[in-house]
């Protein structure tokens, strides 16, 4: 099965009616997705071949969004970065192939016709990097491309597991925001350190992510970190979390 995307004018469309078409998206009016996407030149077939991720349609979504990063990812690992960067790629995606999963996650800012977030959850509307962790699928791919260990052949997505186990939604953005989480290498020198704490019983909240981002803008300022490697950037990180917050264990 080969992924397809919509045209260029498509996509023109239905960013600029969005106000117009938005009801069949709250109302899930299927008939309305057929006619349109079965017009002539909205849909176009690209080269790209995948088989169809085995998405969990669970309510927690503390468990099935770590399923499903791994479902998508696993899929679809074989995409380029320039790929995966396309809008009209996860456009075309979460009005076709994937819209079972986009009605899935989307279920309760659909009914409580939360316009925004069905816009940002569509559509590249937060800028070219933000929108990757913001559009429903897109930050399925890149929070597995993100934090996936091809060293760790045991267990290459323990990071992911790890990112995912809280506030997927929210983490994904604000983590994500700093240039320098950018590079796969210091993201998972963070995400190391993270995790250690949080095994040791310091659970990691918002806070100690935000710190994490801000600290390596300060570091940055003063050296380059992309000569690191991830236990160098583990062991920083680890550092000032403890220097910063002083964290105890939850006690049991």
């Amino acid at each position: 099965m080969k992924i397809q995307y919509v045209s260029e004018n498509a996509l023109h469309d239905l960013l600029a009616q969005h106000d117009k078409y938005k009801e069949h998206y709250l109302s899930r009016n299927e008939d309305w997705f057929k006619a349109y996407f079965e017009q002539e030149g909205v849909v176009l077939d690209s080269n790209i071949e995948y088989v169809h991720p085995n998405f969990s349609f669970n309510p927690n979504f503390s468990a099935s969004d770590y399923d499903n990063v791994k479902a998508m990812y696993d899929a679809l690992n074989h995409l380029t970065v320039a790929q995966a960067s396309q809008e009209r790629l996860w456009v075309g995606l979460a009005h076709l192939q994937m819209r079972d999963y986009f009605n899935f996650r989307l279920k309760d800012d659909l009914d409580k016709k939360n316009e925004k977030r069905l816009k940002s959850a569509l559509f590249f509307v937060n800028g070219s990097k933000r929108s990757l962790f913001v559009h429903v699928l897109a930050r399925l791919w890149w929070v597995g491309y993100m934090t996936y260990d091809e060293n760790n052949t045991d267990d290459p997505y323990w990071l992911t597991k790890f990112f995912c186990a809280r506030e997927f939604s929210g983490r994904s953005v604000y983590f994500f925001s700093s240039n320098f989480t950018a590079n796969r290498m210091i993201t998972k020198g963070v995400l190391i350190a993270l995790k250690k704490l949080d095994d040791e019983g310091f659970e990691m909240k918002r806070a100690h992510f935000v710190e994490a981002g801000r600290y390596l803008n300060i570091v940055g300022g003063a050296m380059i970190l992309d000569i690191l490697d991830e236990n160098e950037i583990a062991r920083m990180i680890e550092a000032r979390i403890r220097k910063a917050f002083k964290p105890t264990p939850i006690s049991v």
